[in-house]
């Protein structure tokens, strides 16, 4: 029961129903149904609610039942209820009734009320509503709030025809025209829009049980966020007024009726304006208000009354523009006017004053958009100011079109007003503040052009206006201009006047974003300072910065006062944020002396210049008030001490320091520039040196909520052979590149290598085609760590280990060690497999590992909401951290990349490109100041044309095309060691020489056959693919792609892999004709689908067959082919997909609830079985993974797929005796009741070096093989005749011999002799030659007998396998298996 009225009502359910005893219960149910509320739920069968009657609050009398009956095929009903009161009126509220899940038997029912009419108004101010009933000849008033409210409409009445007049105050008449209402209209409207009415019931839903959130802006609906809907329909533009008839709600018959002005004009500036349209004052608008204005007849101006003039100023002409009566190409406009139009903005500028010198232009930015029919016009300042600092800030706002000063002099202080800016608290967020005015600064005489030039902002921090002995342009900042091309300055502005220290300043930023045609200009205190000057001399000096281009703005020259420290921002460095441009030396600075000989030095306790002129200088008092001549250039690139010559001074000693991308400059007189030197170059004695070693570390991403069964393991990346060294960064240690001079007591940290792979563990469960995303192109053997070479204790041995590494990185951190200065990356060639179906299958589990949180966050209040003033929009906070914060790196190197690319595209067609080579050239970049948008945009940018160039070879690789690409670049290599190997060897020597010979011809033979069988096999799978796509049939696909996985292993296995498929293919096109309609009508019977679906399902069956016909032999041809090709290749050692390091290990876990969403890292150690002889290092796993709140882990409870430290390991190996055994195999069946002695977990190796998980089953007459992957038994050998050892050299290796007796002839074949086994016919043989000795032989046997010699065994068939397991587990099997092989031959007591 809910309720959208304005007034409590009472609710009455009368409840009829059978209790066990068989009597019937009359029950009733009295509730308050409060206004917009809604009650707890009743739940009730259709038959026991008989009755539902409604009283207003308080009242005694109850209406009549409601009938809640629903039609047939109607989700939703409504009816009028009258609802009496105590005054004796009838109170007329709509109630609808509406079902939920109407196609199941658990059916809900929502009972909405809701009044007849809704009552909107958009005006500004409240309105005066006259309600007649001219058929009972009343008529009632109402006030309505204006602003977006909406009230319900009182004293009205069902089937009754209302007209409705409009009155804007009690002074003012009431409108002429009536507005007819009445339920009648509003079936009318109701019936038009039938159509989303299950959407209309989730929203009713929401509006009671959902987050009480408002997405729409409040009035007048306007907001500063770019996710602006899309453009609406102006309402009327020649009308001042208009109501509106509509749906209050979707699903509902409430009316709604609303009062919609034209147009709203809200003054948002600092000043009250007029409005004129040509020299009439149209209205007054004061500031922070929002009128409804008149309907523009023509372009209107904006006007502002000051008082110093006693006059109005004028804007230029604006003139709204409509698409439909006044289109933008319209001629005869005015090119002073400016056009409007229904979604823009214009900026507008108004002159103050007409005396030169003191005039002043605010700046207004006007814009327009359509809301709910209103088109609704903003004044707004066009520049916003923010504080983010804790300082009091003092500013002027200024305008020239012109250098404020010259690049000889310092620029002068002009003759302006002061604003403050309050500061940003702890507790207190910034506060936005307008900027009112800005002071135009022209010659006299000059006319003001429009639109006017440059904006420029000068800040200070001093406390008072007079600062003492600091006075002019000293006590501000240098002019900052506003310009887009400039979002981040450094702004030097001084803050602090010392006796004993002179004057300092404090460095801010000051960002620049422009959004909707308002400029936001904000100021944050600088983290990173690009210039600090210390100027120890007793004499104010001018800094020039010597650009090198000609400047898009004016440079100014930077004052040094006496005695002061002062920050600087370069040109250089405003001028290219945040492009990352190639390697560029910083420019030279120069230094000359003020000219001006009244600024006295700050410190009053010093003496003038003259006492404190170098000795030997023949400088004069009248001297510095010429203009002196500027220094040589200053070199700030290279740090160390340099001396120039000053004229007017001497010569100035200047120490140049880099400390974290800060350049800081020391200027001393020759007298103390021992004592600076040490103060400025103490460097600390404490340094940290450290080696780690990891011989292996992995960490998998894991899947523990989609399968309930266990957690799934996803892609596991290993790192083998890494090395961690931290250690101070010498001067001119080359190490990889990075240290330069001059960097002091930097830190280095380097990381190395040997191998990386990340694994696909999804390949043995799904269909993917590559089990490993990312390795090395030429896999090495990786070289044993011993004692004698060991990267620890031998310096040699680690040099090597660096130059032979996969990947290497390279840091250099600053002195304090907080900050990255410098950055290096080097990866040797790599190869890079990707699969579109495997990248979609992460995609849509990437979600899962994000917080809720995270993904929805919540977005906090805007800070000017508080405290009034100008709205920030979101855009533009979010922004201003990145330019305050930029990434900063004096160099960034990364290495060229060579990468063979393998794609495979087969979600709508097979496309496949494999080995495509790709080149990346060297990225050097440095000094870097940017944000990390930009650094990701200029790394796109540069290996897509990277990519682009080597387009060619990416479509020469296509599969489609028969890789031509591929076929050019082995016979390209092929021809090359033809001629290169015997040309190495002719230098070596004769014997060399033949030898050259020998393998270049034979690398030539290898790689034209390699790249033409490649060639022609790529084609034929390509094409067999792509035909298994055409045939429609998702069964024939699906076992094709399954079989496909089966790679043969020599030609004979490709002959008949191939073949096999060729002759199902055949039969399958064959079949398809009568199976593919059959399946569809089944599946049509299983549906209860109707007649007409179900022939329409055997017509699409046939159409099937019939292209199967064509597709299927096709592809099956094709796949012989292909099949074969994969053989010889296989056979010959030629291709062979990189293999997984680690199988996925089954973790199995109970089931747990799928709310609790969190990462896990485990942390397992493990040593390997090859490091026997080096000192403790133990290997790393991580695992990453998503789980529940229940453990996962192995079914003992150990929590890993690992076993636990101190076992020899492989981690894919598993020995649990009995656990993991399923309770029925289906081998053992037909052994009648075996005995099961051991199971035991490998990894199968198969001839061309696949490897798949298994397992290996020790009964008491026969060993079983069992593919874990696939669930089929693969192999049984009997106990008696095959041979299981461990390998000697890796005892991670478990073989199974297999000897078999092989037959002579036809004729020994056919006969039904039983051959014994070669241990069998040793032990008969044995047998033979022993008891014989026993025997007294008689005279004629000893003549005619000949002596006994044991006969040669049969020639027999030897076959090895090879399995992977854990060397713990393995040296178990063998003696179980011994035991039991012992116990089947009868050797021993058993």
């Amino acid at each position: 029961m809910c309720s959208y009225l304005s007034q409590d009502i009472d609710l009455r359910v009368v409840q009829h129903y059978v209790n066990p005893e068989d009597q019937t219960v009359v029950k009733e149910h009295v509730d308050c149904l409060e206004a917009g509320r809604k009650l707890p739920s009743y739940v009730l069968e259709d038959s026991e609610l008989t009755e539902l009657c409604v009283r207003a609050r308080g009242d005694e009398d109850w209406s009549r039942d409601v009938r809640l009956e629903r039609k047939e095929k109607e989700r939703g009903s409504s009816s009028v209820v009258q609802v009496p009161c105590s005054s004796g009126s009838l109170l007329y509220v709509w109630c609808t009734l509406i079902t939920m899940e109407t196609d199941s038997h658990m059916q809900q029912r929502v009972v909405v009320f809701s009044p007849l009419f809704m009552m909107r108004s958009h005006l500004p101010d409240p309105v005066i509503i006259h309600t007649e009933k001219r058929s009972l000849g009343q008529r009632e008033s109402q006030l309505i709030q204006g602003q977006g409210h909406q009230e319900q409409l009182l004293n009205t009445e069902n089937d009754l025809t209302h007209h409705l007049t409009f009155q804007a105050s009690e002074d003012e008449g009431a409108s002429h025209c009536a507005v007819p209402i009445s339920t009648a209209v509003i079936k009318q409207i109701v019936n038009s829009n039938q159509a989303g009415l299950e959407d209309s019931q989730e929203h009713i839903l929401a509006d009671f049980y959902g987050l009480k959130n408002n997405s729409q802006p409040p009035w007048p609906y306007v907001s500063k966020d770019t996710d602006r809907p899309g453009s609406e329909v102006l309402a009327q533009w020649d009308s001042p007024m208009q109501v509106k008839l509509s749906v209050w709600r979707p699903g509902l018959n409430t009316l709604l009726v609303e009062l919609i002005p034209w147009a709203l004009l809200t003054n948002h500036s600092t000043w009250d304006l007029w409005l004129f349209e040509g020299e009439t004052i149209v209205l007054q608008i004061p500031a922070g208000k929002t009128l409804v204005p008149p309907n523009f007849k023509e372009a209107f101006q904006l006007g502002i009354y000051w008082s110093n003039t006693n006059t109005v100023h004028k804007s230029t002409a604006l003139k709204l523009v409509h698409d439909l009566t006044s289109p933008r190409w319209k001629e005869g406009v005015s090119p002073e006017v400016l056009t409007l139009d229904e979604e823009g903005y214009v900026e507008a500028e108004i002159p103050l004053g007409r005396s030169p010198g003191r005039q002043k232009v605010c700046q207004f930015c006007v814009s327009s958009v359509v809301r709910h029919g209103i088109q609704i016009i903003q004044i707004e300042d066009r520049t916003i100011l923010v504080n983010n600092t804790p300082y009091f800030l003092s500013y002027r706002a200024l305008l020239s079109d012109q250098a404020l000063g010259t690049t000889d002099q310092a620029c002068p202080l002009p003759d302006t007003a002061v604003f403050s800016l309050a500061p940003a608290g702890q507790k207190s967020p910034f506060r936005p503040v307008s900027v009112a005015c800005w002071d135009l600064l022209r010659k006299d005489g000059e006319i003001p052009q429009f639109p006017l030039p440059t904006r420029h902002m000068m800040f200070s921090c001093l406390p008072t206006t007079d600062p003492g002995p600091v006075a002019g342009s000293e006590s501000w900042s240098l002019p900052a201009p506003i310009r887009p091309d400039f979002p981040r300055q450094s702004v030097a502005v001084p803050g602090e006047i010392c006796s004993s220290s002179g004057l300092s300043t404090r460095a801010l930023v000051m960002t620049y974003h422009e959004h909707l045609g308002i400029t936001y200009v904000t100021l944050n205190e600088d983290p990173c300072p690009h210039m600090v000057i210390h100027n120890q001399t007793p004499l104010s000096m001018l800094l020039r910065e010597n650009v090198k281009e000609p400047p898009r703005t004016e440079v100014y020259c930077r004052p040094l006062p006496a005695n002061s420290s002062l920050h600087h921002g370069l040109y250089h460095h405003f001028s290219s944020f945040p492009d990352c441009r190639q390697r560029e030396a910083l420019p030279t600075m120069l230094l000359k002396i003020s000219p001006n000989p009244n600024v006295a030095p700050a410190n009053p306790n010093v003496a003038p210049a003259n006492p404190n002129v170098a000795p030997g200088s023949s400088l004069q008092p009248g001297d510095l008030r010429t203009s002196p001549e500027w220094s040589d250039p200053i070199d700030i690139n290279c740090p160390g001490t340099q001396v120039v010559f000053l004229a007017g001074f001497g010569c100035l000693y200047i120490d140049v320091v880099h400390q974290g991308g800060t350049v800081i400059l020391t200027l001393a007189p020759e007298g103390s520039v021992d004592s600076v030197m040490r103060l400025h170059n103490r460097t600390s004695n404490r340094k940290l040196a450290f080696r780690v070693l990891l011989s292996e570390a992995s960490v998998s991403l894991s899947d523990d909520i989609t399968s309930r069964s266990g957690s799934v393991e996803l892609l596991r990346l290993t790192v083998s052979k890494l090395l961690l060294n931290l250690c101070p960064a010498r001067l001119g240690d080359s190490g990889m590149g990075l240290v330069t001079a001059g960097m002091g007591e930097a830190c280095l940290v380097e990381v190395h290598c040997a191998n990386l792979q990340v694994d696909n563990q999804l390949y043995n469960r799904a269909s993917f085609h590559f089990p490993v995303l990312l390795c090395q192109e030429q896999s090495v053997e990786l070289p044993l760590w011993t004692s004698d070479a060991n990267p620890t204790t031998s310096l040699q041995a680690l040099e090597e280990f660096k130059a032979s590494c996969f990947l290497q990185l390279g840091l250099t951190l600053d002195r304090e060690g907080y900050s990255v200065d410098q950055l290096t990356f080097h990866i040797k060639p790599a190869r890079l497999y990707l699969e579109d179906t495997f990248v979609y299958y992460i995609k849509t589990l990437f979600h899962t590992y994000i917080p809720d949180s995270a993904l929805a966050p919540s977005p906090g209040p805007n800070p000017s909401e508080y405290y009034g003033g100008p709205l920030v929009p979101v855009t533009v906070l979010r922004s201003i951290p990145a330019l305050v914060h930029p990434l900063r790196l004096q160099r960034l190197v990364i290495q060229p990349v060579s990468v063979l690319v393998s794609i495979h595209a087969s979600l709508k067609l097979y496309i496949a490109s494999d080995h495509t080579p790709l080149s990346f050239s060297l990225f050097d970049r440095g000094p870097l100041c940017t944000t990390a948008r930009q650094l990701i945009h200029a790394l796109t940018m540069h290996y897509a044309a990277g990519a682009l160039f080597r387009a060619g070879w990416v479509v020469g690789s296509l599969d489609l095309l028969g890789s031509p690409a591929s076929l050019v670049r082995s016979i390209g290599n092929g021809v090359a060691d033809f001629f290169r190997l015997p040309y190495e060897g002719l230098t070596r020597g004769p014997g060399a020489f033949v030898s050259g010979v020998s393998r270049g011809t034979t690398s030539f033979v290898k790689h034209i056959s390699k790249g033409t069988l490649t060639s022609i096999t790529n084609l034929a799978t390509s094409l067999a693919r792509n035909m298994d796509r055409l045939s429609l049939d998702e069964e024939h696909y699906t076992r094709q792609e399954e079989w496909r996985r089966q790679l043969p292993e020599s030609l004979g296995d490709g002959l008949r892999q191939g073949l096999s498929r060729l002759g199902i293919s055949l039969l399958g096109a064959i079949a398809g004709i009568v199976d593919q309609p059959m399946q569809n009508f089944q599946r049509g019977s299983e549906m209860q689908s109707s007649a007409g679906s179900k022939a329409k399902g055997v017509i699409s069956g046939v159409g099937k067959g019939i292209v199967g016909i064509f597709t299927k032999p096709i592809g099956g041809a094709a796949e012989l082919v292909s099949q074969t090709g994969y053989g010889i290749l296989h056979g010959a050692g030629l291709w062979q997909l990189p293999k997984q390091l680690y199988l996925p290990a089954d973790q199995k876990s109970a089931p747990r609830p799928q709310q609790s969403r969190q990462i896990r890292l485990e942390v397992v150690s493990f040593s390997t079985a090859s490091r026997t002889t080096l000192h403790p290092t133990a290997g790393l796993a991580l695992r990453l993974s998503r789980f529940g709140s229940g453990r996962s882990g192995r079914p003992d409870g150990s929590g890993s797929g690992f076993l636990q430290h101190g076992q020899q390991n492989h981690p894919a190996s598993h020995c649990w005796f009995g656990s993991e055994t399923k309770q029925v195999w289906k081998m053992l069946q037909s052994l009648g009741r075996p005995e099961v002695h051991m199971s035991l977990e490998v990894v199968i190796v198969s001839g061309s070096g696949q490897e798949h998980a298994g397992c290996l089953l020790l009964t008491g007459e026969v060993v079983f093989v069992v593919s874990l992957s696939e669930d089929t038994q693969q192999q049984a050998f009997p106990i008696t005749e095959v041979v299981c050892q461990q390998d000697p050299h890796h005892l991670g290796a478990l073989t199974l011999t297999l000897q078999q007796q092989r037959l002579t002839n036809d004729v020994e074949s056919d006969s039904g002799r039983e051959w014994l086994s070669e241990q069998q016919y040793s032990r008969l043989v044995d047998y033979v030659t022993r008891a014989s000795a026993f025997l007294s032989p008689s005279a004629s046997s000893l003549q005619q007998a000949p002596p006994i010699t044991p006969a040669e065994p049969p020639p027999a068939v030897t076959k090895t396998y090879r399995y992977l397991v854990n060397p713990a587990h393995a040296s178990v099997f063998v003696s179980k298996f011994t035991m039991v092989k012992n116990k089947a031959l009868r050797i021993g007591f058993h």
